[in-house]
């Protein structure tokens, strides 16, 4: 579905990601992981078409991203960065004025979006009487609205507390094995997907140092977690 190749955005200062070499199949999910700073946002941004990159492309069944960005719209449900809801609109008015981006949106199709991820019952209240999990929870949905192929989620948990994070792991694994989606997911609690992901991907400053399916990694590590730890201390010690 997503092949991406050598993709390199390079900041001032030279943050950003470089050669990022990444292939994800229906019903895969990708655990894209790293330090705070090692280009996670970037590569999610460059793989969407968010951004003009230096080198390398973002291929969506073998048609460039950058190219055709309709193919995002259709397609993808992107999650990047702080959710940043419309503080004076309900939850439901938000659904519904993205609900216009996408033909076929019905009543029925919103308001099984708002069950799915938990919203129904505060979907009168406005945004700005959100918690932050809520509005995690409420940019979710909006992202799910058209039912994409592929989900790519920054940090979708950030703000959750056990219980809610919970419910969101246990949807989106049901989103997987129901329909064949694939996820792209970033999250500093490895815990919380270690057991559902397919594959993962760790960047460190910029680089892609290791990618490797999680059967292969449960072979050779307690969990994906240590995995983690041992190919960032890696990284560091290269960089040293």
């Amino acid at each position: 579905m997503l092949e991406v190749k050598n993709l390199t955005k390079v900041y001032p200062g030279g943050r950003g990601i470089q050669g990022l070499n990444l292939t994800v199949n229906a019903g895969e999910v990708v655990a894209l992981l790293g330090p705070n700073g090692a280009g996670k946002t970037t590569a999610m941004q460059a793989m969407a078409g968010w951004i003009r990159t230096e080198r390398g492309e973002s291929l969506w069944n073998g048609v460039s991203v950058a190219d055709r960005p309709d193919l995002t719209k259709q397609h993808m449900g992107l999650m990047i960065g702080e959710p940043t809801p419309y503080a004076y609109l309900t939850g439901y008015d938000y659904l519904k004025l993205y609900a216009k981006l996408y033909p076929g949106i019905d009543e029925a199709r919103m308001q099984q979006t708002l069950d799915l991820v938990g919203m129904a019952p505060h979907q009168k209240l406005k945004i700005k009487k959100y918690s932050t999990g809520m509005k995690q929870r409420i940019e979710l949905a909006s992202v799910l609205l058209h039912q994409p192929k592929l989900l790519i989620l920054d940090e979708p948990f950030s703000g959750m507390d056990i219980e809610g994070r919970w419910e969101l792991t246990t949807m989106l694994r049901s989103l997987v094995s129901e329909t064949g989606m694939s996820i792209i997911v970033s999250s500093h609690q490895v815990h919380d997907i270690e057991d559902w992901i397919t594959h993962v991907c760790i960047l460190h400053d910029g680089q892609q140092i290791e990618t490797a399916g999680a059967e292969q990694i449960r072979q050779l590590f307690s969990s994906v977690e240590e995995y983690y730890l041992h190919c960032v201390a890696k990284g560091r010690r290269g960089a040293a």
